[in-house]
């Protein structure tokens, strides 16, 4: 190959990858559309205590407030729900 080809193919390849990075960046800028609202937290009673047990390793999270149905997850598996009504 010629150094004009050459030349052209490298000019033609650092565009290609510029365009990409660029677009990733763009991406990235983004904000989330304003005409989908986001999901309210669902506050949980005040006698209840929700909390998530890890069955790999044992840790515990106590729930405040309930952003989805789906549950934690840590270990790569998904996290055990109980739920403790407190004595008052």
């Amino acid at each position: 190959m010629n150094a004009a080809l050459r030349a052209i193919i490298a000019i033609a390849a650092a565009l290609a990858i510029a365009w990409i990075g660029w677009g990733m960046f763009r991406s990235l800028l983004r904000r989330t559309p304003r005409n989908v609202p986001l999901p309210e937290p669902e506050a949980t009673p005040s006698d209840v205590r929700i909390t998530y047990r890890c069955e790999e390793c044992g840790t515990e999270l106590l729930l405040v407030r309930k952003g989805s149905e789906a549950p934690p997850r840590h270990c790569g598996e998904a996290m055990i729900r109980r739920e403790e009504v407190e004595a008052g």
